[in-house]
């Protein structure tokens, strides 16, 4: 029989819902937390000044923690408990630029049972998953799974030794209980005073930050919020040194461990999170994968019995397959994505403000497990490609990163049609907290005219080859260019580039597709040659929508200045797209805009190109041009009994104007003289990774048969 659920009584009910919202404030630097008092009581934060490492105040603090640790198991009247954990396991990829994708999800229930001294027995009741992209079948570490037990033993492990080995626990006795030996450095950092409801005396916690001594062993940095009076943990929030980690894969592991007060007394476990990202050793694609389980605690039954064969029974054990396929979770599988932070751009952890966090806690020493130098790929389709403007293109790179606040990245590769070389490289760090900063030299760099992008680049050198279209319009660009990027607390990320561009055409090397030589390729469109003088400011942000859907919002603008007479002028760009998903992703639906605007001088890179493939299927590829223009859709899928196969359908509509008539007459293009409508429908095929529509467009259209991949993999193909 599963437990019944109920809300806890809030005489007896945990404080760590309201405690942890009140501590999450206090994180980032909030005077006041405004908490409900007739809930949580009255919350007020008290910022400090920096304290010294290891003043008499915080020792003796840190002191009292390690006396609650060793007392921790000899906690007064509580004799036994028992509670239901319940959680989700999320393995997703994690792209330094978009959003993440899911690969797998799981939700796990597991009942907790707990008698003094150290009796701890979990059973895991319930547990579903359900694939998203293809992966093969693995079973995750226990601790993905279940809780951990006491913040950790003296030696902190994850993953059962496999992440993290041999790193002693903050809070652990030094050698000779001498403080002075301690393996670690300890600040206070903050203050938090709440008044409860019901109670005599407020409750005083204290946020201490913890930095290693000794950078080059294993070793936890972060903080630790703690009862001021009894040393008891509140919260702890930990990373590791690169040393501490035994998978060569592993970037960083980040762990989470909160804890409710009960009966105004007892520091039960109320939530547990444990992080690892990883990527491949040798290779920086700019792209990695993340385990991130999430697990909450809550139905306690203070002083329940234990039955006594539970002394037999191993410290975690399975319910049979049947019972945990049957268990009634309290919620969908993926109703929690955007509250366990997997959802998108808003929800992930800043990466600016991790690599600004190991920076200041380990003064410069470098903060990954992954090695310093690299190979580095912008793409897979940096190694080899083929298009008309390049003809076989053959590159590398290398990324050299020794320190989380400066990263240098390279590549570079030959145009053998052309015989020309290009390269870049790019230099970026981190400004404070939630910002960064880049600088970036490139030369005879491939860039694309259209409005959007036809194709991966590798999906264009296998037209290019087999079919005689490659799917872009190519100009050569060269670039200095230096940008900073903020995370504002409003919740908009905002980036500004400056700097100084020369465009320059490309000319048609192979003439025709090498392996149907039937196929002529089309002309390579030219630009006008010249070097520009460049800002361009950009903005986005996140947003919900109605029906628990989710958008974002892209605002940009472009100024240039040719350095000569020409090219002068400002280019307004809007994007926004918003998504909405069933609770188990068996359906989707996905609305998407795009625009653009050019006020200045007509040059023929002012213009954007749209028709075909990634703007308006059904109609000729890049046949209209427009210095305006605007594309949008809005398109469906429903799996058909399984995520290998999907139906899906679309609706298009697309417009260009103010065509320059010199542009139409070189280019041979037009404006689209209105909007151009289009349907499309198809199948999406393995998870949605390959897809086959049919389109038509809807005035003056044709037929087209697509086959295409998921855009969401462009960027990395």
């Amino acid at each position: 029989m599963h437990p019944t659920r109920h809300l806890p009584r809030p005489s007896r009910g945990p404080l760590c819902p309201w405690l942890l919202t009140a501590v999450l404030l206090v994180g980032v630097g909030m005077g006041t937390v405004p908490l409900d008092a007739q809930t949580a009581g009255d919350v007020a934060a008290t910022p400090l000044p920096p304290e010294e490492w290891n003043d008499p105040e915080v020792l003796a603090l840190v002191d009292r923690g390690r006396a609650a640790r060793r007392d921790l198991r000899r906690d007064g009247d509580l004799e036994s408990y028992h509670a239901l954990t319940e959680g989700h396991v999320y393995f997703f990829v994690d792209p330094e630029e978009g959003e993440p994708s899911l690969i797998r999800v799981d939700q796990v229930a597991v009942e907790l049972r707990w008698r003094a001294p150290d009796l701890v027995r979990q059973r895991i009741v319930g547990e579903r998953s359900e694939t998203r992209l293809p992966v093969r079948d693995f079973q995750y570490y226990l601790d993905r799974l279940t809780l951990v037990q006491y913040g950790f033993g003296d030696e902190i492990q994850v993953g059962s030794g496999m992440d993290v080995s041999g790193v002693p626990h903050p809070l652990a006795e030094p050698p000779g209980q001498e403080i002075e030996r301690s393996a670690y450095d300890f600040r206070i950092s903050d203050s938090l005073t709440l008044r409860l409801p019901g109670g005599d005396e407020p409750l005083r916690l204290t946020e201490v930050e913890v930095r290693p001594r000794d950078t080059g062993a294993p070793r936890a940095m972060g903080t630790l919020l703690l009862d001021s009076a009894t040393g008891s943990i509140v919260r702890m929030s930990l990373s590791f040194t690169p040393a501490s980690y035994v998978d060569r894969r592993t970037d960083r592991i980040e762990v989470e461990v909160d804890y409710g007060l009960w009966e105004g007394r007892y520091w039960l476990p109320n939530r547990q999170i444990i992080e690892v990202r990883r990527e491949l050793p040798e290779l920086d694609l700019g792209v990695g994968t993340v385990i991130r389980a999430v697990l909450r605690v809550g139905e306690y039954e203070l002083n329940a019995p234990v039955p006594e064969a539970m002394e037999a029974r191993p410290a975690v054990v399975w319910a049979p397959a049947a019972e945990r396929a049957d268990y009634p979770f309290a919620e969908d599988l993926l109703a929690g994505l955007e509250r366990d932070g997997v959802a998108g751009l808003d929800t992930r952890p800043n990466p600016r403000r991790i690599r600004s966090e190991a920076e200041r806690l380990l003064e410069g020493q470098p903060a990954s497990g992954l090695r310093p130098l690299r190979f580095h790929l912008p793409r897979f389709s940096s190694v080899l490609r083929y298009n008309r403007a390049e003809g076989v293109f053959v590159g590398s790179g290398a990324t050299l990163q020794s320190s989380p606040a400066l990263r240098v990245r390279t590549h570079g590769g030959v145009a053998l049609g052309p015989g020309l070389g290009s390269g870049a490289i790019r230099v970026d760090g981190i400004w404070g907290d939630d910002h960064g900063w880049s600088l970036g030299l490139s030369v005879n760099e491939l860039e694309d005219l259209g409005l959007r992008e036809g194709s991966s680049l590798l999906a264009s050198s296998l037209g290019a080859t087999f079919r005689g279209e490659d799917y872009l319009d190519p100009l050569r660009r060269s670039s200095l260019v230096a940008g900073v990027v903020m995370e504002l607390d409003s919740g908009w990320r905002v980036r500004l580039d400056a700097g100084v561009e020369r465009d320059r055409s490309w000319q048609r090397i192979p003439e025709r597709a090498p392996l149907d030589r039937a196929r002529p390729f089309r002309a390579i469109r030219p630009v006008s040659d010249g070097a520009f003088l460049l800002a361009r400011p950009q903005a986005r942000r996140g947003f919900a929508l109605p029906a628990d859907g989710r958008g974002t919002l892209t605002l940009g603008l472009e100024g240039r200045s040719g350095l000569s007479d020409e090219g002068r002028g400002v280019a307004s760009t809007v994007e926004t797209t918003g998504r909405w998903a069933s609770p188990t992703g068996s359906r989707e639906l996905e609305a998407h805009l795009e625009g653009w605007s050019w006020h200045g001088t007509p040059l023929p890179q002012a213009h954007r190109l749209m028709g075909g493939r990634g703007t308006l299927p059904g109609y000729p590829f890049r046949h209209w041009a427009g210095q305006s223009a605007a594309v949008g859709s809005l398109e469906g899928a429903v799996d058909l009994g399984s995520p290998l196969v999907r139906l899906r359908g679309g609706a298009h509509a697309g417009w260009s104007g103010r065509l320059d008539g010199e542009t139409a007459e070189t280019w041979e293009v037009e404006s689209t003289s209105g909007i151009r409508p289009a349907l499309s429908a198809g199948l999406g095929l393995g998870w949605d990774l390959l897809r086959v529509e049919g389109a038509y467009g809807l005035r003056n259209g044709e037929w087209q048969l697509l086959f295409s991949v998921d855009p969401r993999w462009w960027d990395q193909l």
